[in-house]
């Protein structure tokens, strides 16, 4: 209790410590008006330090009352109560502080100079009407003070469940599509799997010597193509090379394939989710005759083509540039004579 009270004190944030002594600054100040229908002379600096210093006293009462119960549990079915009882509380805290004090301060009130001037004994306000009325006095303005910070409390937790709850929300989105992604990933080509036993078995019973090369680069391209499902994701590495391998397998296939340039540096285990740059590579061929393909990884992921006009959006472009912007990640196609490249950039 102690521990909690010691915390939450220490837990006081600068807005709200000017709320209170904004409050208490203003009503310091709502009799000060009176002072220049009177003449009180040298006592002025007195009568105003008097004055600015009961109502501070008191908006440290009140915050002291107050934060044990604002730094309580939000989510108490009583916490409404406990807030009006801790703003009452620190009202009558504050009167028995503050008479006190006004007593035991040698300068005179602006009441004290205005029974003077009206020749009338001094202020005082030790009777039980006068206490209670000073004490509504307090608690009105300061429940108003606890209501609207305690208002502004609701909304920014309001507001930080509801980014908690995006993020979660971003953060299954990426994991789905992921999850779909991989699923992708595992997906075979059943026809070019046919094409290639078929062209290796052929090459076989020509007893041809390229046979046996051909068909490790086809056990090398299940290898990096059958079914990853229990892996996170893949790598920039693992993704530069399931390209290597179906352009290999295109080539003892049909004669010819791009020639695959790729250059990652240090960059080769950098995650990556599965399946976007092959379909760039699929989809050129079927749209030209690149003759070069190359991957360079320098800030972004730029997988190139030396053929023109691969930019135009079509139903295929249009749904991988869909799942790249699930993954918070932006896909720039840019084109030129004789080349095209995407460009991919990650999240960080």
């Amino acid at each position: 209790m102690i521990r909690h009270v010691l915390t939450s004190w220490r837990s006081l944030r600068r807005e709200e410590l000017l709320a209170f002594v904004s409050a208490a600054l203003l009503f310091g100040a709502i009799d000060l008006t009176s002072l220049l229908e009177m003449n009180v002379g040298d006592e002025l600096p007195q009568v105003l330090a008097r004055h600015f210093i009961v109502p501070l006293v008191s908006c440290t009462v009140l915050v002291l009352c107050w934060l044990p119960v604002a730094r309580s549990s939000p989510v108490h079915p009583a916490r409404r109560q406990r807030l009006v009882a801790a703003t009452l509380l620190g009202s009558i805290l504050t009167i028995a502080v503050v008479y006190p004090l006004a007593d035991a301060l040698p300068w005179r009130s602006l009441c004290d100079i205005y029974a003077a001037h009206r020749g009338k004994p001094r202020c005082m306000n030790l009777r039980l009407s006068a206490v209670i009325g000073d004490t509504l006095w307090v608690f009105m303005p300061a429940l108003m003070i606890v209501g609207v910070l305690e208002f502004r409390t609701v909304r920014r937790r309001q507001e930080q469940a509801a980014q908690h709850l995006l993020r979660e929300h971003s953060q299954l989105r990426r994991h789905a599509l992921g999850a779909r992604l991989a699923a992708l990933q595992a997906q075979v080509d059943p026809a070019l799997l046919f094409d290639a036993l078929v062209s290796v078995e052929q090459a076989y019973d020509r007893q041809d010597a390229s046979a046996s090369a051909r068909l490790e680069r086809l056990i090398r391209h299940l290898r990096v193509a059958l079914p990853r499902l229990r892996e996170a994701g893949a790598t920039l590495g693992a993704e530069a090379e399931l390209i290597a391998s179906y352009l290999d397998l295109l080539r003892d296939l049909h004669g010819s394939a791009p020639a695959f340039d790729c250059e990652l540096g240090s960059l080769g285990a950098t995650p990556l989710p599965p399946m976007l740059l092959l379909p760039l590579v699929q989809r050129a061929l079927r749209l030209g005759q690149p003759t070069r393909c190359w991957l360079r990884a320098a800030g972004g992921i730029t997988l190139g083509f030396d053929l023109a006009g691969l930019c135009s959006d079509d139903a295929e472009l249009t749904a991988l540039r869909e799942r790249v912007a699930a993954l918070d990640a932006t896909l720039i196609c840019t084109s030129g004579e004789g080349r095209t490249e995407f460009t991919l950039e990650l999240s960080t």
